[in-house]
This record gives structure tokens, C-alpha cells and sequence, in this order.
């Protein structure tokens, strides 16, 4: 069982959300914070909310405090990557104090066909974390007074020393209370509460070049959120996804369309109008003895070629379609025409059928 309960510490349930766990940790925070708080108690308690925010919102941490609790369990409770690093190579490793980069954020954005075909422009709301204009990412109120950190001693970071199977190591953690800056502030930004950034929502402009496929992603560099203590913003990373079309199916750089045409026209050939994906038709002939599923090529009536010159091809598969029923003229014309031919002619391609079932969606 843990020596202490990180939840009620917190106020929350076991089952609680990282977003409830940041909720309720930034409230206690801004209570206790040392700078801000004038009970007695305020700096430990601030360092007991601190240090159960850091182990919940970790999803390892969180798993092995559930398990084990703060006990050393079996020695090996609390041992990472960077135990093993100062065993066998000694010292610590160091956490940045410098300028950190952002997050990438992505999003997905739905196109129609038509707009993969000839490329757009769209404009897309992006949620994200933005440096404070108020205190421009320090966290300090305007004017307010900074003096070195009384926790870490202005180092920006905390050493604590760890008994586990393989001896006595000492872990190095960011301050919680500075943040890793190594300086504290007297009064703390009043839109950001401290942190540097505030939440919001901006519109960003994001280009589709025309060939744009499913599952292909653009990136929109510095679009992602703020770095903190001066670094660069992250980029945004927008994941395209095509709506079904009522007349075509995507195939690579190709556009499939059936056509429905009757046993008389598969026999006797015809020309016929075929609609393509940039709003016009084209005209397709269609030769004598088509048979069922074979399929028409048009040339460069297909999506741009990414990146490339040049355009696929529309493919039209012919679905002959067998009328459901006849009137009295063609049931004769169908019983003289049974007299004349009695076998049917063995289908060329046996795979045809899978071809005109693909070309259909099915």
C-alpha cells in the first residue's frame, strides 16, 4: 500500500482523467503556490501536490504507483533509464534549461474528390497552447521582482537520493517549483497563471496540392504550439482524408467509373457519354461484343500526378445490366434471338467478375 495517497493528496478519484488530474493540481497550485499563499504549511504542501502531479500525470509513474505505492518494492520501485545510465556510466543526466521546442499537434481534415483533384485551400481551427502576450512566456506579472530559487537554489533542478537493489543512486528532477528556470517571481502572470502560455484557438490556412491522396499528411511548419523559455513553436501536421464519391472510386493516380449499358449495346457496340471528375463528359465507344466487366481506357482523365507532371486515366468498367422484365415485343425478339444462338460463348476472362466487383465497391 503507498505510504501516501497521491489521489486524495490531489482530491480526485483513482479512476480520474489526466485532464481532471491537471485540473485539480493547477487549483491547488495556484493555492499553495509559496509565492502567492500565506499559510504556514504553503510550502510543503505545495511540494506534496507537486510531487503527486508529477506521478499521476506520467502514465508509467501513475502504472507503478498503483502497483507498488512509494515503497522501494523489491528494490526495484523507481528504477529507469537514468539509474541504469549513472550505474554503469556514473554522474546524472541533466534536464534542459534552455529553450524548449513545442509540440507538433495533427488534425484531420476530410476532402472531397473533386478537391483532391485540383488542389485547395483551407482554412482549419487549430486548439493549441500560445506564448502569454501578457508576460511574453516569462509567467511573471509586469513589473513584478525576481530573485533565485530557494528550492533548488537556482540550479533549476533537485536531486534526491534513491537506496534500490544495485545501491545508491541520485536522480535528478526538474524543479517543481521553479519550473527548471532556476528564479521565482513575486507575483505571477495573471492571464497565464505562471506558465508562460495560455490556451487558444487560432485559424490557419493549410494548402492541398492537387494529387493529394488518403492517409498523405501536409505539414504546416510553426503551426503547432509554443516553445517554452524563448524556443521555437512545433509544427502542425494535417491528415487528409477523402470522402466517397457518388460516381467515381480513387485507384492510385486513376479514377474508376462504371457504366451501365444494355446486352444490345454490349453486342452491337455504341458510343456513349461518360461523366468525368473535373464537370464535363467525354465520349466512350464502345466496341461490338463487349462483354460483361471489360473496361474502357480515357487518357489523362484521371488525378494529377503528385509532385509530377501529367495526369492518371479514368477507367470505365461496362456493367451489362440483363433487363428485369420484357415487353411482349422483346420477348420475341429474345426468344428468335435464343432460336439463333443456343450456347453462349465462354467467357475470356475468368476473373472478370472480381474486376467489375472491385470497380463497384464491393
Amino acid at each position: 500500500m503507498p505510504k501516501v495517497d497521491h489521489y486524495s493528496v490531489l482530491g480526485v478519484a483513482h479512476d480520474a482523467s489526466v485532464d481532471e488530474i491537471r485540473s485539480a493540481y493547477r487549483k491547488l497550485a495556484r493555492q499553495y503556490h509559496p509565492d502567492v499563499s500565506s499559510a504556514a504549511d504553503a510550502s510543503e504542501r505545495f511540494k506534496e501536490i507537486t510531487q503527486a502531479y508529477e506521478v499521476l500525470s506520467d502514465p508509467e509513474k501513475r502504472q507503478r504507483y498503483d502497483m507498488f505505492g512509494d515503497g522501494d518494492v523489491g528494490g526495484m520501485a523507481g528504477f529507469g533509464i537514468d539509474d541504469l545510465f549513472n550505474t554503469f556510466f556514473g554522474g546524472t543526466r541533466r534536464r534542459e534549461r534552455g529553450p524548449v521546442r513545442g509540440a507538433d499537434l495533427r488534425l484531420e481534415v476530410e476532402l472531397d474528390l473533386e478537391e483532391a483533384v485540383t488542389g485547395a485551400e483551407r482554412a482549419v481551427r487549430v486548439p493549441r497552447q500560445e506564448t502569454c502576450d501578457r508576460c511574453h512566456g516569462s509567467g511573471a506579472e509586469p513589473g513584478a521582482k525576481t530573485s533565485s530559487c530557494a528550492t533548488c537554489g537556482g540550479r533549476g533542478e533537485v536531486r534526491q537520493v534513491q537506496q534500490s537493489l544495485f545501491g545508491r543512486f541520485v536522480s535528478v528532477a526538474t524543479c517543481p517549483r521553479c519550473g527548471g528556470s532556476g528564479k521565482t517571481v513575486d507575483r505571477l502572470c495573471r492571464d497565464c497563471r505562471g506558465e508562460g502560455r495560455v490556451h487558444a484557438e487560432r485559424e490557419v490556412s493549410v494548402a492541398f496540392p492537387p494529387g493529394i491522396d488518403d492517409g498523405q499528411q501536409i505539414r504546416v511548419g510553426g503551426q503547432g504550439e509554443s516553445g517554452m523559455r524563448g524556443g521555437p513553436p512545433g509544427d502542425l501536421y494535417v491528415l487528409v482524408r477523402l470522402r466517397d464519391h457518388a460516381l467515381f472510386r480513387r485507384d492510385g493516380d486513376d479514377l474508376v467509373h462504371v457504366l451501365r449499358i444494355s446486352p444490345a449495346q454490349a453486342a452491337l457496340g455504341d458510343e456513349l457519354s461518360v461523366p468525368t471528375i473535373d464537370g464535363g463528359e467525354a465520349s466512350v465507344k464502345i466496341p461490338g461484343g463487349s462483354q460483361h466487366g471489360q473496361s474502357v481506357r480515357l487518357r489523362g482523365k484521371g488525378v494529377p500526378r503528385l509532385h509530377a507532371s501529367g495526369r492518371g486515366d479514368q477507367i470505365v468498367y461496362l456493367d451489362v445490366v440483363v433487363p428485369r422484365s420484357l415487353s411482349k415485343e422483346e420477348r420475341a425478339l429474345y426468344q428468335k434471338l435464343r432460336a439463333l444462338r443456343h450456347t453462349p460463348e465462354k467467357a475470356e476472362d475468368e476473373g472478370i467478375l472480381g474486376k467489375v466487383r472491385d470497380a463497384l465497391g464491393g
